[in-house]
């Protein structure tokens, strides 16, 4: 029976560093079964890839034999094709038959999109507070008009944001139901905003929180079509919350990576 493993590596942008990854995984009788380019750090590059071996031992060796300045990670699942995933999705999201149904579609796709562990849906109300929907016991969590979220910012500048956790993130009776490691947070329209919760330590890269914001524009703008989602109404202004030093975000439509201010 052969064993499947799904890792992350991240190796220098250089000509050979592939070949040499597929060599050391040929001595072990390991196979690629599909390889994901992830997108690039620096002067790295990485790459997703399931791996298909006699044994857990045989891939364990592989790896190891690879070169020291290619670091590996293991996601805990394996995950189908990225762009199959998205289709997959946004087709779920479309074809259900309530708006409960549509948020808990979205939101289970979304996080297998961006290999998450947790997600949420969460809304902005009139008077500030944050509700939220989709996400497990999450349904019953209300941040009030004066408590932290960092999903302001992304709300009020309509800009998908992605940062490892910070204790100023959230109130703690959020971060007491995710334990979290990396925050992916998208809009979907004005007033709403997919949160994706990453337990494992590995990073969002920028191209997935461009894939991330692709997936939750397309189908915030199907659920508001189909009268799921407020388009309109109002929202307290200047309750926002900073974003840690080392936050990524993507600008909605421009598709433009920043530093917040």
């Amino acid at each position: 029976m052969p064993v499947y493993r799904s890792i992350r590596i991240q190796m220098p942008d250089r000509p050979g560093a592939l070949a040499a990854i597929s060599t050391a995984l040929a001595a072990e009788g390991v196979d690629i079964v599909r390889l994901d380019i992830v997108g690039h750090a620096g002067y790295s590059v990485v790459d997703d890839l399931l791996l298909r071996g006699g044994s857990a031992e045989a891939i364990g060796r592989a790896v190891q034999n690879f070169h020291p300045d290619v670091s590996v990670r293991t996601f805990e699942e394996t995950s189908g094709d990225p762009t199959l995933a998205m289709g997959e999705g946004l087709m779920a999201t479309a074809n259900a038959a309530s708006r409960d149904e549509a948020f808990a579609l979205m939101a289970h796709h979304a996080s297998r999109l961006a290999r998450a562990d947790n997600h949420a849906v969460a809304s902005a109300q009139e008077d500030g507070s944050i509700t939220f929907a989709a996400g497990g016991p999450s349904a019953a969590l209300l941040i009030g008009p004066e408590e932290p979220f960092a999903g302001r910012w992304a709300l009020h500048r309509q800009a998908a944001v992605a940062f490892p956790v910070d204790e100023a993130w959230a109130p703690q009776q959020v971060r007491n139901l995710f334990p979290v490691a990396w925050i992916a947070m998208a809009p979907l329209g004005p007033f709403d905003l997919l949160v994706l919760l990453r337990a494992l330590n590995i990073a969002f890269l920028v191209d997935e929180l461009e894939r991330i914001a692709a997936f939750a524009e397309v189908s915030g703008a199907m659920l508001r079509l189909r009268g799921q989602l407020s388009s309109s109404g109002s929202r307290p202004a200047g309750r926002e919350t900073a974003l840690p030093a080392t936050a990524l975000t993507v600008a909605r439509h421009e598709r433009l990576v920043q530093r917040p201010a």
